[in-house]
């Protein structure tokens, strides 16, 4: 409806511009013809161009209008096919308990049917800004799955060529052999997952320095961290990351400076037995748990530490 009104305008605009052009025309004959008569007489006046130049501002408001409104449609389509439709599916089964089990691949018929019936729903000049928001809440929400999923997700190294697997799996759907979306699109809309898989491959010890150089910089009021305004490697991220690494040093690492919970459901090793193989854990166990944090660092991790035992886990 949205595109009919969109359509409809340029239509009538079209003619009143094509209809004005004729009126001045005329009037300019007549002006021409009076100018010949004996008595003098004027043609009558024209409608204003200030006149036509309102009539004109008022369809482009109208326009602008019916562009906002339509972003916000399709944006809210795409969410909710993600977000609502197949949440059970994707949201809430993918890698849940093992990577193994419930890959990619199993729910990818229900995102080409999901898809088929927006593209039903949308007129042919829309549906590649539909089809590529649907992906990128699919991104969105993959993301979601790799980062906040919860206990029932924790992630082995060997497991992220599998899970890039179906990262890869997930953008040949989208671009469809090439009558889909650009491979190109597809590969920017992608690369902050790619980047949180890669994340994944790198050893515990690692992520956790990174981590302590994030926190130096991180601010004292930091704004919540979504899918748009995440960073690779910002203290939201690399926490997440953390907590979802099916690792004994991570593990330690959370259970003492965060006093959080195991993420994942494998046999832990006890603080005091801890490998002293990593120097990171075993200096810190020797030092009585307690790093060496600069004193920005201090405060921001004592806020996120405070942040995280706010939050409920289950």
């Amino acid at each position: 409806m949205l595109q009919y009104i969109r359509d409809q305008l340029d239509t009538i605009e079209e003619g009143i511009k094509q209809s004005w052009v004729d009126v001045q025309s005329a009037v300019g004959l007549l002006d021409y013809l009076s100018c010949m008569t004996s008595e003098g007489a004027t043609s009558k006046s024209s409608p204003s161009d200030e006149s036509i130049d309102e009539l004109f501002t008022i369809f482009d408001d109208v326009r602008r209008t019916a562009v906002n409104i339509t972003d916000t449609i399709l944006n809210f389509i795409g969410t909710r096919a993600v977000f609502w439709d197949m949440r059970d599916l994707l949201l809430f089964s993918l890698y849940r308990t093992s990577v193994e089990s419930a890959r990619m691949e199993i729910f990818i018929p229900t995102i080409e049917q999901v898809l088929d019936q927006v593209c039903d729903l949308i007129v042919d000049v829309l549906r590649d800004r539909v089809v590529l928001r649907v992906f990128q809440a699919c991104m969105e929400g993959f993301i979601w799955v790799l980062l906040d999923g919860g206990p029932s997700r924790a992630f082995l190294e060997t497991d992220v060529n599998l899970m890039k697997d179906d990262l890869a799996m997930l953008e040949d759907l989208f671009i469809a052999e090439g009558q889909g979306l650009p491979s190109d699109v597809i590969e920017k809309e992608a690369k902050l997952a790619q980047q949180i898989l890669d994340l994944y491959v790198l050893k515990a010890d690692t992520i956790i320095d990174l981590l302590m150089k994030a926190s130096e910089h991180m601010s004292h009021h930091p704004e919540p961290a979504t899918a748009r305004r995440r960073n690779v490697h910002d203290v939201h991220t690399l926490l997440r990351v953390l907590c979802h690494k099916k690792d004994n040093g991570a593990s330690t690492f959370l259970k003492i400076q965060y006093h959080l919970p195991r993420s994942s459901d494998y046999d832990d090793v006890p603080v005091k037995d801890a490998p002293s193989k990593v120097p990171i854990f075993s200096d810190m166990l020797n030092r009585g748990a307690s790093f060496n944090w600069s004193e920005t660092g201090q405060q921001s991790f004592r806020i996120m530490k405070k942040k995280l035992q706010e939050a409920s886990w289950q």
